[in-house]
């Protein structure tokens, strides 16, 4: 099920129609933070598009308590804004995707699918300064040491797959393991690295070099911003 989030009224219940009859997908919709969270108690959510400039900034807290509370939800952003300080922002709460609203329906509809599949989708001509701010919000950050000390062996070699951009089939497949065992794995390493994503991870990862980086920016954006 998808579930549209937006406060512009005709606009949530058209993308909402419009995605409703896509083979394969559901969709409603919410025009405001409390009638979405009603429809995330009640309801069996997969993908949340959402916009982030909901009620000022708050689009981006309602994610975090979202993603909190459900982890395997899936939450894009879909909205106007290239603010790339509340990209890193919505990145480091878990978002999956950034998606700007003059975007084809088609170019939506395989984002939804991407994150679906555990993909992360950042538009490419955001995408190297995203990973910038990232890398160099970590390289500061007191504790990173300590933190990736935390983490167990088979942790360590998970994230050193999802380094290496491998899905969690792959990696099951990869360590002789369970897919439950693998998110497993990568819910202990969120918690104890204190990100919300794995591409949050994955930058703490390549700083501290205990796994293998990206040969390139082209990788990177293969991997996460598909076209």
């Amino acid at each position: 099920m998808i579930l549209v989030v937006d406060d512009h009224v005709a606009f949530a219940e058209a993308l909402a129609a419009v995605l409703d009859d896509v083979p394969g997908f559901q969709a409603f919709e919410a025009t405001t933070i409390t009638e979405a969270q009603q429809v995330l108690d009640g309801q069996e959510v997969d993908v949340v598009l959402l916009e982030v400039d909901l009620n000022g900034d708050d689009g981006i807290g309602f994610a975090r308590r979202a993603r909190s509370a459900k982890p395997d939800l899936r939450v894009v952003a879909v909205t106007a804004s290239e603010d790339q300080n509340r990209i890193v922002k919505a990145v480091r709460v878990g978002v999956s995707g950034w998606v700007p609203k003059d975007e084809p329906i088609e170019y939506l509809v395989s984002v939804v699918n991407g994150v679906l599949r555990g993909e992360t989708w950042i538009p490419p001509r955001l995408l190297t300064q995203v990973l910038a701010e990232l890398f160099s919000a970590q390289r500061d950050a007191r504790g990173l040491d300590q933190r990736l000390t935390t983490l167990s062996k088979r942790e360590r070699e998970v994230l050193d797959c999802l380094t290496r951009g491998m899905k969690k089939d792959d990696i099951a497949r990869h360590l002789c393991v369970s897919r439950n065992t693998v998110r497993t794995h990568i819910q202990n390493i969120l918690g104890k690295l204190g990100v919300h994503s794995i591409l949050a991870a994955i930058a703490l990862a390549r700083r501290a070099e205990i796994a293998y980086a990206y040969s390139d920016v082209a990788t990177v954006t293969r991997i996460r911003s598909k076209r």
